[in-house]
């Protein structure tokens, strides 16, 4: 893909190529369609969505139905479509199987040092600390991982350091008060890895890019 040099440059100034060491900020899965014509240009080609959110953000979370499906030519056009550092999160649904454990496998494989976690949501027991070797963190009501826990919008996040907001307020003081309880809960815990940015996920069914882009600018203010 011939697409880095035809990024349009105000997106890079606009964004900016500092990001941050404690928090990345990022969406679950970057070919939604709720992102074009408020985040995606609507005539950019979809195999160059990747490398336009990777101008934007550093991390994202992958639904299982895509990295699912991918094969050694999809592999390839990621890697080309990001620089490091860019850190790659994967959905498994709660009942995976072996031929699942064996595609996730591959993809880990082939990304390397960029595939950094695994996020699983449950409402029964759940107690497998990592998938193929990926440290996972477990979304659920009732239920959670040992180790660091949050709780946000009803729902804890154990295991693994990741937030998930499902429902992003587009209140400024509310979303200090989420990522600041959120990075409280790092600092309390003992079981953080302090040299990986803990990633904060924003999903739902739909995601207003102007309440994102207030949380970043939000986080970049408070120092995260």
């Amino acid at each position: 893909m011939q697409t880095k040099d035809k990024i349009p440059l105000l997106l890079k100034c606009w964004i900016g190529l500092e990001f941050l060491e404690n928090l990345q900020i990022g969406l679950y899965d970057w070919q939604r369609t709720d992102l074009v014509g408020q985040f995606y240009p609507e005539d950019l080609p979809s195999d160059w969505l990747l490398d336009y959110y990777s101008n934007a953000f550093r991390v994202v979370l992958v639904p299982q139905s895509e990295w699912i499906a991918w094969e050694s030519s999809d592999l390839d056009a990621i890697i080309e479509a990001v620089e490091a550092p860019f850190y790659f999160y994967f959905v498994v649904e709660e009942y995976f199987t072996a031929e699942d454990l064996s595609q996730l496998l591959q993809v880990v494989e082939t990304l390397g040092a960029q595939a950094c976690g695994v996020v699983v949501w449950s409402e029964k027991p759940f107690e497998h600390p990592k998938i193929v070797g990926l440290p996972v963190t477990l979304i659920s009501t009732q239920y959670k991982l040992p180790g660091w826990a949050w709780q946000n919008q009803g729902f804890w996040m154990s295991g693994e350091p990741l937030a998930y907001l499902p429902n992003l307020t587009g209140d400024a003081k509310e979303q200090v008060i989420i990522l600041k309880a959120f990075m409280q809960s790092l600092l309390e815990s003992d079981c953080v890895k302090k040299e990986l940015a803990a990633p904060c996920i924003v999903g739902g069914d739909v995601i207003d890019m102007v309440q994102v882009m207030n949380l970043k600018v939000l986080s970049e203010f408070l120092g995260y």
